[in-house]
């Protein structure tokens, strides 16, 4: 892992609710802006809002190939203790999807 980065506990732009069982963040990237390292501790799913292009990089920094996705798109990600990743705006419009992270 890239150890000049600081990786943030922050998935998203802005938190908007927040209890005991899930938290749901709105993220928003302008082309070419990245979230940034951040760490997923939680499972968690995301919708698009909007067509877009995402791409991701591993804890280390290696991409892999964007994809299109569209809007009302659902993805669902598993994760085993944490998970360490960036996302990118490969598109030419702005990104958006909401995230909810799965507490319990």
């Amino acid at each position: 892992m890239e150890t000049n980065k600081t990786i943030s506990p922050e998935v998203g732009t802005q938190l908007l609710f927040e209890n005991e069982r899930v938290r749901v963040w709105d993220l928003r990237l302008a082309p070419g802006e990245s979230t940034g390292v951040h760490r997923h501790e939680h499972d968690y799913l995301y919708v698009v809002i909007g067509d877009g292009r995402l791409q991701a990089a591993d804890a280390e920094g290696n991409r892999g190939e964007a994809r299109d996705m569209q809007d009302g798109e659902v993805r669902f990600n598993a994760v085993e203790g944490e998970a360490v990743h960036e996302a990118f705006n490969a598109g030419d419009g702005p990104w958006r999807n909401i995230i909810v992270e799965l507490k319990d």
